[in-house]
């Protein structure tokens, strides 16, 4: 195999893929990144058997063939070589990396592409798109919320579901619960409800540009995402989403409407005291009011007070701050509303005007 590539053509398709490969798994093969080239078309492949990744990129093909290398190697030769075309050569157990016109000769050795696995995708027809947007802004909503518990494996993913013609998407993690229902301007095939890993969906999020679509197709056992030259798979979660419906409150008798830039840097100014292991400041509600504390430590306490709309009961609550502050920064808007009924009850948080999003937030003990 012997091609021509610009530095920057190859340089962002290596490290898309070494995401998708394992460092540590047994089988060398599943650390490498597969090379196979046809004429002018160079298709890059990369898999730790769980997660797949497939791109393609147009280079100056001289002599067709097929190869592996070790990704993370490949990729940081490739990446320190000066601005400039390089020839990549591959000759017995071995690739040579060489920019034109420079005394340079990398050499790494390879493992025969015979080795690698078979990558399938789904066929065709069975794709549907999304907008970039609206899939990243989903993604955004929900992913703090996942658990990163392994014994809690049915939660260390996002649920996604077909609602109509909108798509469900809820992360939890047994204390917290994220939701949002995204109406999609096409048409959705009926799918069985997927529970989606987090660290594919970090990798969507990061591999998205915001603009365009995606194609998705949901199987029994896997997600497959099309976009561009490039295709990215992943194994879904088999164990049972927890039954998210009967943990978002129907009704609740108390709203608080809140500054939401006010709200998060008082939680980021009180927190600055609060204990690492419990992360509990204190919510006071009570005539317009909204103080935020902490209980006093062995460092001091800290305490604020800002202006919010609230005409209730006086309600006092202990809440993980940083549960809160997730959703903040991720709402549209200037204000949250704040909706509960009364102290040991989950509270949600929704933006003013409410969008079609929201997020369950169980509170602490306060002793």
């Amino acid at each position: 195999m012997k091609f021509v590539c610009q530095k920057s053509a190859i340089l962002k398709e290596l490290s898309n893929a070494l995401d998708f490969t394992s460092q540590r798994n047994t089988i060398a093969v599943y650390a490498n990144v597969c090379l196979v080239l046809a004429g002018d078309n160079l298709t890059l492949k990369a898999t730790d058997q769980k997660m797949s990744y497939v791109s393609e990129i147009t280079v100056q093909g001289i002599e067709d063939g097929s190869t592996t290398v070790l990704c993370d190697k490949f990729l940081n030769v490739v990446k320190n070589l000066p601005e400039a075309d390089i020839v990549f050569e591959t000759s017995e157990d071995k690739i040579s990396i060489k920019p034109e016109n420079q005394s340079i000769d990398f050499k790494l050795r390879t493992i025969e592409a015979s080795a690698f696995p078979s990558l399938t995708f789904a066929d065709e027809d069975s794709f549907f798109k999304v907008s970039q947007k609206d899939f990243t802004d989903m993604i955004n909503q929900v992913i703090f919320a996942v658990s990163d518990d392994e014994s809690k494996f049915a939660m260390n993913g996002a649920l996604l579901e077909r609602n109509g013609n909108s798509l469900v998407m809820v992360g939890t993690d047994g204390r917290r619960l994220s939701y949002i229902c995204r109406q999609l301007e096409t048409d959705i095939p009926d799918f069985s409800k997927a529970t989606i890993p987090s660290k594919f969906l970090l990798l969507v999020k990061k591999m998205s540009i915001n603009e365009g679509d995606f194609d998705v197709c949901v199987s029994d056992n896997t997600i497959s995402i099309r976009f561009g030259s490039c295709t990215i798979s992943s194994s879904l979660i088999k164990n049972d989403f927890p039954a998210y419906r009967r943990v978002i409150p129907e009704r609740q008798s108390k709203v608080c409407i809140v500054n939401i830039e006010a709200l998060s840097d008082a939680l980021k100014r009180v927190s600055l005291l609060v204990e690492n292991k419990y992360k509990k400041v204190i919510l006071e509600f009570n005539d317009n009011k909204l103080s935020v504390y902490c209980d006093e430590s062995d460092v001091g306490a800290g305490r604020e007070i800002i202006d919010c709309k609230y005409e209730d009961d006086p309600v006092k609550c202990a809440m993980n701050f940083t549960y809160l502050l997730s959703p903040l920064k991720v709402m549209d808007g200037k204000e949250a509303r704040i909706e509960f009924s009364e102290p040991g009850r989950p509270f949600t948080i929704k933006s003013e005007p409410e969008r079609d999003y929201l997020h369950v937030i169980m509170p602490m003990n306060i002793n």
